[in-house]
């Protein structure tokens, strides 16, 4: 169970660093993108474009780290009203399992995609457009992950009262 948990770890810290730099790469590259408009009055065309793909891969990354945190939006006024911790803790698995069933369903649908898409290439850089739509998978594994990681954590915590 320990090695479990330093896995997990490492993985969290893998996208917590993961995002950390994109998000640097997107602010270097709109500086490139504005500072090129503004004072060369011709921007480089490839920045837009390889600021949609890292923006693409943020949001993927990112919503695994939310999930860890149980940070996405979710309408839990239902379990803000009840008293009783067991079935807060319960409503709160099954709400999160319905994620779960809906990234299982979406994952082929993003394999399809990444697999119809090979040929593709970005206009200003020419990366084929798989490589880009590869977040959607990518990012429903590392979601499916949190969750497993974030499920017991954050039920136990519901179970007590905690949250």
């Amino acid at each position: 169970m320990k090695t479990l948990l330093k896995i997990d770890r490492v993985i969290e810290n893998i996208q917590t660093y993961l995002c950390m730099a994109l998000f640097i790469l997107i602010l270097i590259l709109g500086s490139i993108q504005v500072f090129g408009r503004f004072i060369f009055h011709a921007a480089p065309p490839w920045t837009e474009e390889a600021m949609r793909f890292c923006g693409i891969y943020l949001t993927f990354i990112g919503s695994a780290l939310t999930i860890r945190v149980d940070g996405h939006v979710s309408v839990d006024i239902v379990i803000s009203f009840l008293k009783n911790n067991k079935v807060r803790a319960a409503l709160f698995i099954i709400s999160r399992l319905i994620c779960v069933v809906f990234l299982i369903m979406f994952f082929p649908g993003s394999i399809a995609l990444v697999q119809k898409s090979g040929s593709s290439l970005g206009a200003a850089i020419q990366i084929p457009y798989s490589y880009i739509y590869a977040a959607v998978p990518l990012g429903i594994v590392m979601m499916l992950c949190s969750y497993a990681s974030a499920i017991p954590k954050l039920a136990k915590q519901y179970a007590k009262g905690e949250k």
